[in-house]
């Protein structure tokens, strides 16, 4: 399925009063990204990687910017002050192979935690994901990660523990959603 990334651009406001612009990555946003792991603590790194990472790798940064539009979708959360544009937060959905089911990961930098960003993210990501005809996403989260918990909660997602990961999986039915 062709895709035109750009059709997914909207501005929008969080419950904390941020003006973002919520759009799809681009090749050229790898030193945004790069910049956006400046804003991480240790934690939240470890709660989106399940692993410990001081600064990503060049090899690392490159895979997550490889993405199939067609079939993936990556989103970032952006604020432009002074002239300058930076990431606040990335939501990404990989999509596989049949098409109807998909997994999520959600990212947002520690000065922005609790104020919509990554709420905003997952709606916009949730809707694309209805709107291609994903039937259902599931992402992970760590025990210790309560506000991701507490968000896939709060927007319908059941929570069941996997005890393969040591993780709880986070899934939502998509087809008994009402598009918005």
């Amino acid at each position: 399925m062709k895709s035109n990334p750009d059709q997914y651009e909207i501005s929008t406001i969080t419950k904390g009063g941020l003006d973002v612009f919520i759009r799809p990555i681009r090749a050229d946003d790898a030193p945004l990204l790069e910049a956006l792991f400046d804003a991480l603590s240790p934690k939240s790194v470890y709660f989106r990687f399940f692993m410990r990472i001081k600064k990503p790798s060049k090899e690392m940064l490159a895979r997550l910017m490889e993405i199939d539009h067609g079939r993936d979708a990556v989103l970032i959360a952006t604020e432009r002050k002074e002239g300058r544009e930076r990431i606040l937060g990335v939501f990404r959905l990989m999509c596989y192979p049949d098409r109807k089911e998909g997994e999520f990961s959600l990212l947002v930098g520690d000065p922005w935690q609790g104020k919509g960003v990554g709420a905003k993210l997952l709606e916009h990501g949730l809707s694309i994901a209805k709107e291609r005809k994903i039937e259902s996403v599931f992402g992970m989260a760590l025990p210790e990660n309560r506000t991701m918990l507490a968000l896939a909660r709060k927007r319908g997602f059941a929570i069941t523990w996997d005890s393969d990961v040591c993780a709880y999986e986070m899934t939502i039915n998509l087809t008994r959603i009402k598009r918005n």
